[in-house]
């Protein structure tokens, strides 16, 4: 009963952010990120926001799993409306070498998004392949990586 309810959940999840597939963001330091733009590679796009505590905790985890997995973009996604220059410096602050875009509500709506952190990961071929409402771990987007292998 507890996995079948485990799965109608993640198929919610995926079905409320089944449209999120098509997007295209520049970054603060001006480059432009798309998922047909990163064919062939595993994308997680990471959505967060400076005031977002949890969202700060795994930060550390995913600057890691970036430098660790070259199979991997890492895309965080800062969805309070700061400028781009702010959020560079806040990601900054925290270590955060990999790209950072400062966004809006409109981009987290994009994503389906109702809370935060949520991490979306794409497959090699830009399939959905998980939805993470809350805190990821390094272990479990590596676990995943691992067994599409």
């Amino acid at each position: 009963m507890m996995k079948r309810l485990v799965l109608m959940t993640a198929l919610l999840a995926l079905s409320t952010l089944a449209g999120a597939a098509d997007f295209s963001f520049t970054d603060t330091r001006g480059q432009q990120h798309s998922l047909a733009g990163h064919a062939g590679k595993w994308v997680l796009v990471n959505l967060w926001a400076t005031w977002c505590a949890p969202c700060l905790s795994e930060m550390p985890e995913l600057e890691a799993l970036s430098k660790a997995r070259k199979e991997l973009v890492v895309l965080g996604l800062a969805v309070d409306g700061q400028s781009a220059q702010r959020v560079a410096q806040f990601a900054g602050k925290l270590g955060v070498t990999y790209p950072v875009v400062a966004g809006d509500a409109a981009m987290a709506q994009q994503f389906g998004a109702r809370g935060f952190p949520i991490s979306i990961l794409y497959n090699a071929s830009g399939q959905q392949v998980m939805v993470k409402e809350g805190v990821i771990t390094r272990q479990q987007i590596e676990s995943i990586l691992d067994r599409e292998k």
